[in-house]
């Protein structure tokens, strides 16, 4: 195991208990909400025979590796009545797919027999029927999950393969993979507690109205893996040798495949921890680069709320999709380590803050506390520090005292 992978491992069990709910119903086994390994690819015209025939080789793929693990869930869309996955051969199955040719196809696997709980593997296909999709332009998805230590057990390398194989068996219009919230089949009864984790863990893809039409016009957010299809990157970004020009970011990878190309951002997925890395370098730039292929607009990733509390609107949607917009990254190597002690020193002695109205002297992420929560602000030097306002009540707070977190290079 490589060191960074040991150090994403290693805090992602650290910080276990801030994004994980248990469940009432069984608080010793079953979960609620939970984070791990999240893919996603999204796909046009996935009614058409040889669509449903690449779902069905996706399927095939991940029964080759995980489907021992799989024990429950339905094909037909119906998720009142639950079937054993093994009830049927994998034969089976890929038949049954094939016979969905003229209808709609929603089948979901998963290691849980209650839709209840969150499951750790699970695998789930979503096409409509053709008139529709072309009629109402909604997009057609295929999604998984892995728990997080997949990364050492099945190996970084090898998930990075098995993502190409996917997407060349797929073709889709574009795609992810990283770490993301996992939910259950009723997500939505839980989306406040994923509205906090996605403001405490910037690194985290949100996933809820997956058929989004938006998704049409780009992809949503960039992750670990970014996957991006010909035509998204050949009209988009100019293509695959013009997007490795523009790349000045030694841990940013290509991996091309037939049809499109996936682009890693960094060794190992981030958690993008507010706390102590919110904007990790190679996420940022990766945002940066691929950033003109994005969906101008995603629709609201929370429904509304049925008893005052605070879910994603579509005004947060889309600060969350930009959340990687022209930031600094918080993880940029020290050239000189005389220097950072240095820094340390004075910056030990004196903990530098400043004042709503004041003038800011030295650039650099500061943090504040405003009703019991920590808020985090990018302030730049010469520029004074302007009134904070809270993005979901409008409220002004003109006095606050911001401390220095991380002091950039002047």
């Amino acid at each position: 195991m490589t060191e960074n992978l040991q150090r994403l491992l290693d805090k992602y069990f650290e910080n276990e208990v801030q994004f994980t709910y248990t469940h009432y119903l069984d608080p010793d086994n079953a979960f609620s909400l939970k984070m791990g390994l999240v893919g996603c690819f999204y796909l046009n015209q996935a009614y058409r025979p040889e669509k449903r025939q690449a779902i069905g080789q996706v399927l095939a793929l991940y029964d080759q590796y995980w489907g021992e693990k799989l024990r429950y869930g339905y094909f037909d869309g119906d998720p009142n009545e639950l079937y054993q996955y093994h009830g049927s051969s994998l034969a089976q199955k890929l038949e049954q797919i094939s016979q969905f040719d003229n209808d709609s196809l929603n089948f979901y696997w998963s290691d849980v027999d209650d839709l209840e709980f969150v499951p750790e593997y699970f695998i789930k296909a979503y096409s409509r029927v053709g008139w529709h999709e072309e009629l109402h332009r909604g997009v057609s998805y295929v999604q998984f999950y892995l728990p997080i230590d997949e990364l050492e057990h099945f190996g970084v390398e090898q998930l990075i393969e098995f993502i190409q194989q996917i997407s060349d068996i797929l073709q889709p219009m574009h795609g992810f993979f990283g770490l993301g919230i996992q939910h259950s089949h009723e997500y939505y009864d839980y989306q406040y507690l994923e509205y906090d984790i996605a403001h405490q863990f910037l690194g985290l893809d949100i996933s809820n109205v997956e058929s989004d039409l938006r998704f049409r016009k780009g992809f949503k957010c960039i992750n670990w893996l970014t996957v991006l299809g010909d035509e998204l990157l050949n009209n988009k970004l100019g293509g695959l040798s013009q997007l490795k020009q523009r790349n000045h970011d030694e841990g940013i990878t290509f991996y091309p495949y037939s049809g499109g190309v996936v682009v890693r951002a960094g060794e190992v997925p981030e958690l993008g921890d507010v706390a102590s890395n919110p904007y990790p370098r190679h996420y940022v730039n990766v945002n940066a680069l691929l950033k003109a292929a994005r969906a101008p607009e995603i629709g609201s990733l929370g429904f509304g709320s049925i008893n005052g509390e605070i879910r994603f609107n579509k005004r947060t949607s889309k600060e969350w999709q930009s959340r990687f917009d022209d930031v600094r990254a918080t993880d940029i190597p020290v050239v000189n380590e005389e220097i950072l002690d240095s820094i340390n020193q004075v910056d030990s002695v004196v903990r530098i803050s400043l004042k709503t109205g004041e003038l800011c002297r030295h650039s650099g992420l500061y943090s504040t506390t405003i009703n019991g929560r920590i808020e985090y602000r990018e302030l730049v030097s010469g520029y004074k520090v302007e009134p904070f306002i809270d993005s979901e009540t409008q409220q002004k707070y003109i006095d606050l005292t911001w401390q220095l977190l991380r002091r950039d290079k002047e």
